[in-house]
């Protein structure tokens, strides 16, 4: 006979423990332990990435967590207190950075628990079989489960506790806890609902697929403002600013599949939006990379660093307040909200262009700004203008963007290494792009009053200067290895058309 398992199913809420321990006793000496009771916290960031990685993180103590991993292994980490970022924790901390990076961590699910346990006696008054009755407090309200623990060599005791409490049972759970009870009940699932993808046929107007991006954009970006008023990490601005840096992308890009008026409305309204964030995302880029540059210089610049850091926290927080309150104001609700407005409007047809299918008109722009590129590239060298490398990031940036806008209209295979591919060229003129902007940015706080801090400033300027000269020099390679004849005959393949679109 194989040895029965622990099993759980799901009971009804009005079950009491007195109910199941008269149930047990009338067929076992049968006694109840004191119930237990706890609140456990679930913790995740804004994305879920602990949640979509098959993780649960929850806290144990003040300065105690639990970390259970996708195969159900639990990992006790010792955190400071109030942690919120992956630095925080004292164990697992490359766990955390690889799954959440700078994202911070928050409470997004609280279960109260109450567990009332049993032991069957058999009349030796050996314990036969196991039994714990598991209350769920889910806001207002009950859910009980009820597990029995199977003992070696009482297998017919087990079978017969089973059987005491049939009409109880009801549906049976597999693999019983934290996640199951998750997942049955439905909390939240530790999601935001900040999937804006959109459903489009190939076939569908450029105008109104256009539309609908745009809106989607939008969205994706105002659900970014409250993190970023809170503060709760660096990424909600970030994330708003790439969300909005995509919408002013896709007007430019497919300007001919909207009306003229309709995009002399939007770019001054997206443009000062974005323009209001600049400050305060480059004070946040210097600062989240502050040990970093304080590895690139010696010790003896240390307490110019420091005078540095120092007067760029007190700027920080200062643009944050500022920014705070435009997000706040009134000006930027009416500004996002017309926004949103304009491109809900339904579309006119204004253009030949905004009547074609989408993917026409998405083919023909992303074969042309391939060529546009490869024209580009013939042209860079190591001794090329700064502005003609930085030229040629931003028509990748482009790319890229139209490809994902578009993604799911086009061959999924081809494109997930066409992204890849473009990916590994936009990594080179990203970091020669950041270290020219960091260059930029610390030539603005030298200051003949501030000598130690000048001092650092100049020494660090140095160093990242260098850096941008190592970064120049791959360009040339990276590009020659992206701009071959196989990847011009496979661009073609994947974008040309039988039908020809005008999206010029």
């Amino acid at each position: 006979m194989n040895f029965p398992s622990e099993k759980t199913w799901e009971i009804d809420a009005s079950v009491d423990d007195e109910t199941i321990l008269q149930l047990f006793s009338s067929v076992f000496n049968a006694s109840a332990g004191i119930p237990v009771k706890s609140t456990v916290i679930f913790f995740d960031d804004f994305d879920s990435h602990l949640w979509d990685a098959g993780y649960l993180l929850y806290k144990a103590d003040i300065q105690q967590f639990k970390l259970v991993d996708p195969l159900g292994k639990v990992s006790d980490i010792g955190a400071s207190k109030n942690a919120r970022f992956w630095w925080d924790f004292s164990e697992k901390k490359n766990v955390l950075q690889k799954l959440i990076g700078l994202r911070a961590l928050m409470p997004v699910a609280n279960l109260e628990f109450s567990e009332q346990h049993y032991s069957l006696y058999n009349e030796d008054q050996k314990i036969v079989t196991k039994a714990c009755l598991t209350q769920l407090i889910l806001e207002n309200s009950v859910v009980n489960y009820l597990t029995l623990q199977p003992l070696r060599g009482y297998t017919k005791y087990y079978n017969r506790a089973e059987k005491t409490l049939s009409d109880l049972l009801k549906t049976e759970i597999d693999h019983f806890g934290l996640k199951s009870i998750l997942i049955i009940n439905s909390i939240r699932t530790f999601r935001i609902n900040n999937d804006f993808e959109v459903a489009m046929d190939e076939n569908t107007s450029a105008e109104e697929s256009v539309r609908a991006m745009g809106l989607a954009l939008l969205n994706a970006a105002k659900i970014h403002v409250d993190g970023a008023i809170s503060d709760i990490d660096t990424e909600f601005l970030h994330q708003f600013r790439v969300s909005i840096r995509k919408l002013r992308s896709l007007i430019s890009l497919l300007r001919r599949s909207l009306p003229q008026a309709t995009i002399d409305l939007l770019k001054p309204k997206l443009s000062l939006i974005a323009q209001k964030t600049n400050k305060l995302r480059d004070l946040d880029v210097f600062l989240l990379d502050e040990s970093k540059y304080r590895e690139f210089l010696p010790d003896t610049f240390e307490s110019g660093l420091t005078e540095l850091y120092t007067l760029i926290h007190k700027q920080r927080k200062e643009e944050h307040k500022k920014l705070s309150r435009y997000f706040s104001s009134e000006n930027y609700l009416n500004e996002i909200s017309a926004c949103a407005e304009i491109l809900s409007s339904s579309p006119v047809y204004e253009t030949n262009v905004s009547k074609k299918p989408i993917l026409l008109v998405v083919k023909k722009l992303l074969l042309n700004r391939y060529q546009k590129m490869l024209a580009m590239s013939i042209d860079i060298s190591s001794q090329s203008p700064d502005e003609d490398v930085h030229a040629l990031r931003i028509e990748f940036k482009k790319f890229r963007y139209l490809i994902e806008f578009f993604v799911n209209l086009l061959p999924k295979k081809d494109i997930a290494r066409l992204i890849a591919d473009i990916k590994k060229i936009q990594t080179v003129l990203g970091n020669f792009n950041d270290y020219s902007t960091q260059i930029e940015f610390l030539k603005s706080y030298i200051n003949d009053d501030r000598i130690e801090m000048s001092k650092s400033l100049s020494g660090l300027i140095a160093v990242l200067h260098q850096k941008q000269i190592e970064e120049k020099l791959k360009v040339n390679e990276i590009l020659a290895d992206f701009f071959t004849d196989r990847m011009t005959n496979k661009i073609d393949a994947i974008f040309s058309s039988t039908i020809q679109g005008d999206s010029k």
